[in-house]
Protein backbone atom coordinates (compact mmCIF):
# COMPACT_ATOMS: atom_id res chain seq x y z
CA UNK A 1 0.00 0.00 0.00
CA UNK A 2 1.08 3.71 -1.14
CA UNK A 3 2.06 6.05 1.63
CA UNK A 4 -0.49 8.32 0.53
CA UNK A 5 -3.27 5.69 0.84
CA UNK A 6 -2.20 4.72 4.40
CA UNK A 7 -2.13 8.41 5.54
CA UNK A 8 -6.00 9.17 3.22
CA UNK A 9 -7.08 5.91 5.38
CA UNK A 10 -6.06 6.61 8.86
CA UNK A 11 -7.67 10.48 8.39
CA UNK A 12 -10.31 8.97 7.77
CA UNK A 13 -12.92 9.50 10.14
CA UNK A 14 -14.59 5.49 9.40
CA UNK A 15 -13.19 3.12 12.14
CA UNK A 16 -9.29 2.45 11.77
CA UNK A 17 -8.17 -0.94 9.97
CA UNK A 18 -7.31 -3.72 12.35
CA UNK A 19 -4.16 -3.78 13.67
CA UNK A 20 -3.09 -0.34 12.72
CA UNK A 21 -1.27 2.09 15.41
CA UNK A 22 -2.16 5.86 14.77
CA UNK A 23 -0.11 8.39 16.61
CA UNK A 24 -1.32 12.29 15.51
CA UNK A 25 0.07 15.06 16.87
CA UNK A 26 -0.95 16.03 20.51
CA UNK A 27 -1.58 19.56 20.67
CA UNK A 28 -1.49 19.56 24.41
CA UNK A 29 1.81 18.69 24.59
CA UNK A 30 2.53 20.97 22.13
CA UNK A 31 1.31 23.64 23.41
CA UNK A 32 2.98 22.87 26.63
CA UNK A 33 6.60 22.86 24.84
CA UNK A 34 5.62 25.87 23.49
CA UNK A 35 5.07 27.87 26.89
CA UNK A 36 8.61 26.11 27.84
CA UNK A 37 10.62 27.45 24.69
CA UNK A 38 8.59 30.79 25.47
CA UNK A 39 10.29 31.11 29.08
CA UNK A 40 13.22 29.53 28.60
CA UNK A 41 13.85 32.36 25.27
CA UNK A 42 12.87 35.33 27.79
CA UNK A 43 14.84 34.22 30.48
CA UNK A 44 17.82 33.77 28.13
CA UNK A 45 17.36 37.47 26.58
CA UNK A 46 16.42 38.76 30.09
CA UNK A 47 19.55 37.62 31.68
CA UNK A 48 21.99 38.46 28.56
CA UNK A 49 20.34 42.68 28.55
CA UNK A 50 20.88 42.73 32.15
CA UNK A 51 24.29 41.16 32.74
CA UNK A 52 25.85 42.55 28.76
CA UNK A 53 26.24 46.26 30.35
CA UNK A 54 27.30 45.12 33.79
CA UNK A 55 30.02 43.30 31.86
CA UNK A 56 30.96 45.06 28.80
CA UNK A 57 33.85 46.81 29.05
CA UNK A 58 34.02 46.53 32.44
CA UNK A 59 35.65 42.56 32.21
CA UNK A 60 37.43 42.92 28.79
CA UNK A 61 40.55 44.47 30.18
CA UNK A 62 42.08 41.61 30.94
CA UNK A 63 42.22 38.46 29.03
CA UNK A 64 40.20 36.21 31.23
CA UNK A 65 38.02 38.49 31.57
CA UNK A 66 37.37 38.74 28.69
CA UNK A 67 37.22 35.03 27.49
CA UNK A 68 35.14 34.00 30.65
CA UNK A 69 32.66 37.14 29.86
CA UNK A 70 31.96 36.24 25.83
CA UNK A 71 31.30 32.51 27.06
CA UNK A 72 28.97 33.70 29.78
CA UNK A 73 27.10 36.11 27.28
CA UNK A 74 27.26 33.60 24.64
CA UNK A 75 25.68 30.98 26.37
CA UNK A 76 22.77 33.39 27.63
CA UNK A 77 22.34 34.72 24.00
CA UNK A 78 22.45 31.15 22.56
CA UNK A 79 20.05 29.77 25.16
CA UNK A 80 17.62 32.94 24.00
CA UNK A 81 17.60 32.75 20.41
CA UNK A 82 17.98 28.53 20.33
CA UNK A 83 14.76 28.86 22.43
CA UNK A 84 13.23 31.05 20.04
CA UNK A 85 13.89 29.13 17.52
CA UNK A 86 12.61 26.10 18.73
CA UNK A 87 9.47 28.40 19.82
CA UNK A 88 8.56 28.86 16.26
CA UNK A 89 9.26 25.47 15.20
CA UNK A 90 6.52 24.46 17.61
CA UNK A 91 4.08 27.31 16.84
CA UNK A 92 4.65 25.88 13.19
CA UNK A 93 3.71 22.73 13.78
CA UNK A 94 0.45 23.54 16.03
CA UNK A 95 -0.92 25.51 13.32
CA UNK A 96 -0.03 22.46 10.91
CA UNK A 97 -0.73 19.81 13.35
CA UNK A 98 -3.47 18.01 10.57
CA UNK A 99 -0.48 17.41 8.67
CA UNK A 100 2.01 15.56 11.16
CA UNK A 101 0.82 12.20 11.90
CA UNK A 102 2.52 8.71 12.15
CA UNK A 103 1.10 5.39 11.43
CA UNK A 104 2.77 1.85 12.07
CA UNK A 105 -0.08 -0.66 9.85
CA UNK A 106 1.05 -4.21 9.98
CA UNK A 107 3.58 -4.24 7.40
CA UNK A 108 4.43 -0.48 6.85
CA UNK A 109 5.79 2.56 8.83
CA UNK A 110 4.65 5.68 7.52
CA UNK A 111 5.10 9.03 8.93
CA UNK A 112 4.29 12.69 8.03
CA UNK A 113 5.78 15.81 8.96
CA UNK A 114 4.68 18.96 7.41
CA UNK A 115 5.50 18.56 3.91
CA UNK A 116 7.95 15.22 4.34
CA UNK A 117 6.69 11.99 4.26
CA UNK A 118 8.36 9.05 5.31
CA UNK A 119 7.69 5.20 3.99
CA UNK A 120 9.72 2.00 5.31
CA UNK A 121 8.15 -1.08 5.12
CA UNK A 122 8.13 -2.89 8.68
CA UNK A 123 10.77 -5.80 7.32
CA UNK A 124 13.58 -2.98 6.82
CA UNK A 125 13.04 -1.23 10.41
CA UNK A 126 15.86 -2.14 12.29
CA UNK A 127 17.51 -0.78 15.39
CA UNK A 128 14.72 0.57 16.98
CA UNK A 129 16.15 3.44 19.66
CA UNK A 130 14.62 5.56 22.24
CA UNK A 131 16.72 7.58 24.16
CA UNK A 132 15.55 10.41 26.98
CA UNK A 133 13.95 9.85 30.66
CA UNK A 134 11.70 6.49 30.25
CA UNK A 135 7.97 6.59 32.57
CA UNK A 136 8.90 5.07 35.92
CA UNK A 137 8.37 1.40 35.98
CA UNK A 138 5.77 0.57 38.76
CA UNK A 139 5.90 -3.10 38.82
CA UNK A 140 7.35 -4.84 42.09
CA UNK A 141 10.87 -5.62 41.34
CA UNK A 142 11.85 -9.23 40.95
CA UNK A 143 14.28 -11.08 42.96
CA UNK A 144 17.50 -10.69 40.81
CA UNK A 145 16.69 -6.64 40.33
CA UNK A 146 16.54 -6.69 44.32
CA UNK A 147 20.06 -8.91 44.06
CA UNK A 148 21.23 -5.83 42.39
CA UNK A 149 21.07 -3.23 44.77
CA UNK A 150 24.35 -3.66 45.96
CA UNK A 151 25.95 -4.27 49.90
CA UNK A 152 26.08 -1.38 52.60
CA UNK A 153 29.97 -1.04 52.20
CA UNK A 154 28.81 -0.21 47.82
CA UNK A 155 26.40 2.00 48.60
CA UNK A 156 28.39 4.13 50.83
CA UNK A 157 31.15 3.83 48.66
CA UNK A 158 28.44 5.17 45.73
CA UNK A 159 27.32 8.20 48.01
CA UNK A 160 30.74 9.55 49.13
CA UNK A 161 32.37 9.00 45.56
CA UNK A 162 29.30 9.22 43.32
CA UNK A 163 27.05 6.05 41.48
CA UNK A 164 29.76 5.86 39.16
CA UNK A 165 32.35 3.75 40.92
CA UNK A 166 29.81 0.89 41.93
CA UNK A 167 27.53 1.05 38.85
CA UNK A 168 28.09 -1.79 36.47
CA UNK A 169 28.62 -1.03 32.37
CA UNK A 170 25.03 -1.58 31.85
CA UNK A 171 23.46 0.80 34.56
CA UNK A 172 26.33 3.78 33.44
CA UNK A 173 24.62 2.94 30.00
CA UNK A 174 21.07 3.32 31.11
CA UNK A 175 21.97 6.19 33.01
CA UNK A 176 24.06 7.84 29.85
CA UNK A 177 20.73 6.87 28.15
CA UNK A 178 18.00 8.47 30.61
CA UNK A 179 20.29 12.03 30.02
CA UNK A 180 20.22 11.80 26.78
CA UNK A 181 17.81 14.25 24.84
CA UNK A 182 14.78 12.73 24.31
CA UNK A 183 14.37 11.07 20.71
CA UNK A 184 13.43 8.20 18.82
CA UNK A 185 15.16 6.35 15.79
CA UNK A 186 15.29 3.56 13.20
CA UNK A 187 17.66 1.98 10.78
CA UNK A 188 16.35 2.18 7.28
CA UNK A 189 18.10 -1.03 6.23
CA UNK A 190 17.44 -0.55 2.48
CA UNK A 191 19.90 2.68 2.21
CA UNK A 192 21.60 1.80 5.97
CA UNK A 193 20.69 5.66 6.95
CA UNK A 194 18.93 6.67 10.29
CA UNK A 195 15.33 7.89 10.34
CA UNK A 196 14.90 9.87 13.27
CA UNK A 197 10.76 9.84 14.29
CA UNK A 198 10.55 12.16 17.05
CA UNK A 199 13.04 14.71 19.11
CA UNK A 200 10.22 15.07 21.92
CA UNK A 201 6.95 13.95 23.45
CA UNK A 202 4.37 15.31 20.53
CA UNK A 203 3.18 11.56 19.79
CA UNK A 204 3.19 10.40 23.28
CA UNK A 205 5.97 8.48 25.06
CA UNK A 206 8.53 7.46 22.91
CA UNK A 207 9.91 4.76 24.44
CA UNK A 208 6.08 3.35 24.25
CA UNK A 209 6.27 4.01 20.46
CA UNK A 210 9.55 1.94 19.94
CA UNK A 211 8.10 -0.47 21.78
CA UNK A 212 5.45 -1.09 19.83
CA UNK A 213 7.57 -0.28 16.35
CA UNK A 214 9.61 -3.05 17.51
CA UNK A 215 6.83 -5.73 18.09
CA UNK A 216 5.28 -4.98 14.54
CA UNK A 217 9.09 -4.98 12.95
CA UNK A 218 10.06 -8.46 14.80
CA UNK A 219 6.49 -10.07 13.21
CA UNK A 220 7.16 -9.30 10.32
CA UNK A 221 10.94 -10.03 10.28
CA UNK A 222 10.47 -13.50 11.73
CA UNK A 223 7.25 -14.49 8.97
CA UNK A 224 10.10 -13.23 6.35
Amino acid sequence: MEAAEILTRARAGEEKPDGWIILPLQRGRVILSIIGWLFRAALGLILFAVIFPIMVPENYHSVFGAIASTIILGILLFIGLGSIWCLINDVHRLIRAQDYLIVITPEDFVQQAGDRVVHVPLINVRYVTARGRARPDRTPPTTSQLSQLGSASENMVGFLFGRGMTQSPEERRKAMSSRAPTSLAFIDTRTNTEVVVTTDTAYGDPFLIAALLKQYAARVQQIA
